[in-house]
């Protein structure tokens, strides 16, 4: 009975997401320029384009806990989550909703919220 509840809690911690190093990457006004509104955005993406292996890989929760609440959130019909980042100022500042072709970030998830795939392209994912 011991070592079942050993076993078991050794588990249980190795389930816990690990923290998420991006290196030298400017977590903070990445978070901050929400929409890209803001111009910061813009001046990270090629290093953006580097940590691409670094987030592939990362569940749900690393993503708001490193980069923040995504802008804009689709559901496809597969039921697949996929989180939109602005990376430039665009329509979607005046509201998150407009159609824009503003530079973006998406990321694809799958069935068990990990990220699968990271996409970076002029306007949102239309299904």
């Amino acid at each position: 009975m011991r070592k079942i509840l050993i076993i078991s809690l050794l588990a249980l911690a190795s389930c816990r997401d690990k923290k998420v190093d991006f290196g030298k990457f400017d977590l903070q006004s990445f978070k901050t320029d929400r929409g890209g509104c803001e111009g910061k955005r813009v001046k990270l993406i090629e290093d953006l384009k580097a940590i691409k292996p670094k987030i592939l890989g990362l569940s749900e929760n690393q993503i708001y806990e490193t980069l923040g609440r995504y802008d804009f959130q689709i559901l496809s019909r597969r039921n697949e989550k996929v989180f939109v980042f602005f990376l430039e100022k665009g329509p979607q500042c005046e509201s998150i909703q407009n159609a824009t072709q503003a530079r973006s970030m998406i990321l694809y998830f799958n069935a068990s919220s990990l990220v699968k795939e990271v996409s970076f392209q002029f306007g949102s994912p239309v299904d």
